[in-house]
């Protein structure tokens, strides 16, 4: 009888002890390093719907010859600032003779609204697109991938250490490389979404011929008086360089004719 009740007491004992030491190993924090900790804190963690959002707006204005240039200027100041970049720009001439301006510009996220409304008051567009991607389950999908990468790498680099021969070393170290490989993609994969989300695009273009058609006299008198002032220019270049040349010619050409009816 007496055997009877110990044996349930020592499997009661033996069972309390195994308990403890299994919620010891559960709640034991694994080793990360203080760099790749580093890489892997970040704010996905943090991170809800709409924390990452990418705006790219395209748009067209169109504005009269006289003041197309001028139109261009004010815009490059303005993007000045507001502290943004020009990344491409594209000057083009049309069957017509009308020029178009075509750029593509980078403003801090923060201001992007004003800009647009700000650039408003300088022409008003013909057209404009404002586009609003949120991309943050991307970046919570490149987080996870991270995390999980950074784990298969500690136990490839426990078991490295642990391999008791150069072969096995050697296959560790090849996974190891392809895996390092892996989370500089994915890095840089993140910077380039946080890249994008501080600065907003726009790629906008300015024509010019607000107001004129090919059935307008507009366009015909318009026309014309590039045509007659570009006319003119070259004409005053051509003079300019000309004349003297002439006078000269015309100089030595008299003298020689002296000369000769001298000697005559």
């Amino acid at each position: 009888m007496k055997k009877s009740l110990i044996l349930p007491i020592i499997l009661l004992v033996t069972c309390g002890g195994s308990q403890e030491n299994i919620s010891d190993v559960a709640y034991q924090e694994p080793f990360i390093s203080d760099s790749i900790q580093e890489m892997s804190t970040s704010r996905s963690m943090e991170l809800s719907t709409g924390d990452y959002i990418i705006k790219t707006a395209y748009g067209t204005i169109e504005v009269s010859s006289s003041n197309f240039q001028n139109t261009i200027n004010e815009f490059e100041t303005l993007i000045l600032n507001y502290e943004g970049s020009i990344s491409n720009t594209y000057l083009s001439t049309n069957y017509q003779g009308l020029q178009s301006y075509t750029l593509t510009v980078n403003i801090p996220a923060e201001q992007f609204d004003k800009f647009i409304s700000d650039l408003e008051d300088i022409s008003e567009f013909k057209n404009i697109s404002i586009n609003a991607n949120d991309v943050t389950t991307y970046v919570l999908n490149i987080d996870s991938r991270l995390k999980a990468l950074i784990n298969e790498k500690q136990e490839l680099e426990k078991i490295k250490s642990d391999a008791l021969n150069t072969s096995e070393k050697l296959e560790v170290q090849s996974q190891l490389r392809y895996i390092n490989q892996e989370i500089e993609i994915l890095k840089d994969q993140k910077e380039f979404y946080e890249t994008s989300v501080n600065y907003s695009t726009l790629s906008l273009e300015i024509r010019e011929g607000a107001g004129i058609s090919l059935f307008s006299w507009n366009y015909y008198v318009e026309r014309a008086l590039n045509w007659l002032e570009s006319l003119i220019g070259y004409l005053v270049s051509i003079s300019i360089v000309g004349i003297p040349i002439v006078i000269f010619i015309y100089s030595v050409r008299k003298f020689s004719n002296k000369r000769n009816n001298i000697k005559t």
